[in-house]
């Protein structure tokens, strides 16, 4: 069998993460504006970081104290508890754009208090001295006057800006083709259909539509002319569906992720249009039910880059039904139309396979 070998992930670009600077000269009014933004934004369900980007005459770590003692000696400083304290050496590895990058993995939103220089994306405030854009600053996307309807006019920029960015996100699919198949007798994606194509030839053209690119997750044997698709080992100790989105975001954890399970033949364009139509900011997966009070359906469900801090919680947990993500309030769990609902139907046995047929 041809295994493909993962490629390098690429440096993350904060352009394409929610992060969002809140920029402008001393006096400004950054503070003030992010402020009036928060309630609005925390009522529309949103996880709000905020970020101060080079914080002035800071008290919480004097010379002389533990933490400062040990950060002079060289050591990246956590104070951890019911308040919470980073310290970090600016010559590491860890710097700050990392830094945000990994608070983008755990938040709707992250804004960054910032000025010139900070390099996120920016909304500049004017101040009373300025009367346009300051010229040499990178990354401004939009200029606020320090008027009245700044406050509104900043809440309906910063929510159509995020809808833009969720849009921007890349979609990839992750097609599980490493069951054993055992019930069926034979592996279930090389299983032809009426029209003589194999389904996992069927869900391969399908998905490519949808997504930027189609991954395979497990040891199946595919045919020659999907070589050229790439292939995801499972992570060790890992088993089931959970080694598949798992290996597929730590591979590339800033796009979202379609999981696509080998034996849903069925599956339609309306279908997969449905359910990414059901993405939108403040939503860290979608795993739709058939009913209301019946089971999610988590292999044909998608995972947006947050859900990530989900799994992996699952997997220390030593719990690996994938269904158990759908739990977490961040997750969307919409009912399937019943005129889609044939999309989410699996074959496991020859039966359903003759009757499917039928």
């Amino acid at each position: 069998m041809k295994r493909h070998l993962t490629p390098h992930i690429p440096a993350v670009d904060l352009k394409k993460l929610p992060i969002l600077g809140i920029c402008g000269l001393s006096g400004a009014g950054k503070t003030t504006l992010i402020e009036s933004l928060l309630p609005s934004l925390i009522a529309d369900g949103l996880l709000v970081a905020v970020v101060k980007h080079d914080c002035r005459d800071l008290q919480l770590d004097r010379p002389g104290k533990d933490s400062d003692r040990f950060y002079q000696a060289g050591a990246d400083v956590f104070l951890l508890g019911g308040e919470n304290f980073v310290r970090l050496h600016r010559d590491r590895e860890r710097r700050f754009e990392m830094q945000l990058a990994q608070l983008a993995g755990q938040y709707d939103l992250v804004l960054v208090e910032g000025h010139g220089k900070t390099p996120v994306t920016k909304l500049w405030l004017l101040s009373e001295q300025e009367t346009d854009m300051p010229t040499g600053v990178e990354g401004i996307l939009q200029v606020l006057a320090r008027d009245q309807e700044r406050e509104k006019k900043g809440l309906e920029w910063v929510r159509m800006w995020l809808r833009e960015q969720q849009i921007g996100i890349p979609v990839w699919a992750c097609l599980l083709i490493g069951g054993r198949s055992s019930r069926m007798g034979r592996p279930k994606h090389l299983i032809k259909g009426e029209n003589g194509q194999t389904w996992i030839d069927h869900t391969v053209e399908l998905l490519e539509p949808f997504t930027e690119q189609v991954v395979l997750s497990g040891p199946g044997e595919v045919p020659a002319h999907l070589n050229h698709l790439a292939r995801l080992p499972d992570l060790p100790d890992v088993a089931g569906p959970l080694t598949g989105i798992l290996a597929a975001m730590r591979w590339q954890p800033a796009v979202s992720w379609l999981l696509v399970a080998c034996d849903m033949p069925n599956i339609s364009s309306q279908a997969l249009e449905w359910l990414l139509g059901q993405r939108r900011p403040g939503s860290w997966g979608t795993v739709p039910r058939l009913r209301e009070d019946g089971f999610v359906e988590p292999l044909l469900a998608a995972y947006e880059p947050q859900s990530k801090h989900y799994l992996e919680a699952l997997r220390l947990s030593g719990c690996l039904r994938i269904s158990q993500v759908a739990k977490r309030s961040k997750v969307s769990t919409p009912v399937i139309p019943h005129s889609l609902c044939r999309s989410w139907s699996n074959i496991n046995t020859p039966q359903e396979l003759q009757q499917s047929l039928l």
